[in-house]
């Protein structure tokens, strides 16, 4: 004797619940795959898309005084601010001693004065009388150079110091300016070659050897005033 076949209702019911547990199953699979997906996007796809960033922080102090001669310490620190990791290539440094020339007050910029200008300074005691270069150094790393030279590669939140110590007369300066530049690329990408060069106000630069790929080359500089007062 056969048995009796199920009622419409216990068919449809278990058809909704068999519907149910697929849908079920689906959604787990799905959030497990898009759990992947963003672990795989946060981790490998958005760092490779985020391009270089680097911050720099320059601190100066003086370090000591000898025969009308200061010596002043400059602690330079880069640090990656950025998700994707960085190759420095090239770092340089320039110092200018100002000196200034004080006189009695002088009247501000007039309003036709400032037609058709982009810059103004108008200061109410003191005016840069000279300005000099104290010190040039610059550094091409690993990378951007077929000659020896070490790599300098930084992670996303790592950071680098440099310390450095040099010498000015203390009377022939008012004030130092101190100027950072940075040349950089993503690690993931090709270095890009460089050379040091001089530009036409007397800093040393590090420039692209290569025209075509300048375009790869991200830079930051950075510069703080120093009194000597």
């Amino acid at each position: 004797m056969s048995q009796a076949a199920g009622t419409p209702q216990e068919t449809s019911r278990f058809s909704l619940d068999k519907l149910s547990t697929v849908v079920q199953t689906l959604a787990i699979l799905g959030a497990g795959a898009w759990g992947v997906y963003t672990f795989i996007y946060e981790a490998r796809i958005k760092p490779g898309l985020a391009p270089p960033s680097l911050s720099v922080t320059t601190t100066l102090e003086k370090a000591g005084e000898r025969d009308g001669r200061l010596a002043i310490r400059s602690t330079v620190t880069r640090t990656n601010v950025g998700e994707a990791g960085v190759r420095v290539l090239g770092l340089t440094y320039n110092v200018i001693g100002t000196g200034m020339r004080f006189t009695g007050p002088e009247a501000g910029p007039s309003p036709e004065s400032l037609a058709g200008r982009s810059e103004v300074t108008a200061a109410r005691y003191g005016r840069a009388e000279r300005q000099e270069m104290v010190l040039r150094q610059g550094v091409l790393f690993a990378g951007a150079t077929a000659l020896p030279a070490e790599p300098s590669e930084l992670q996303p939140g790592e950071a680098v110091s440099r310390d450095l110590i040099f010498y000015v007369e203390r009377d022939r300066y008012d004030s130092l300016r101190f100027q950072v530049d940075l040349a950089y690329t993503k690690l993931s990408e090709p270095a890009v070659p460089l050379v040091l060069a001089l530009g036409p106000d007397g800093r040393i630069r590090a420039e692209c050897a290569e025209a075509a790929r300048c375009r790869e080359l991200t830079t930051t500089d950075f510069g703080t005033e120093f009194s000597l007062w």
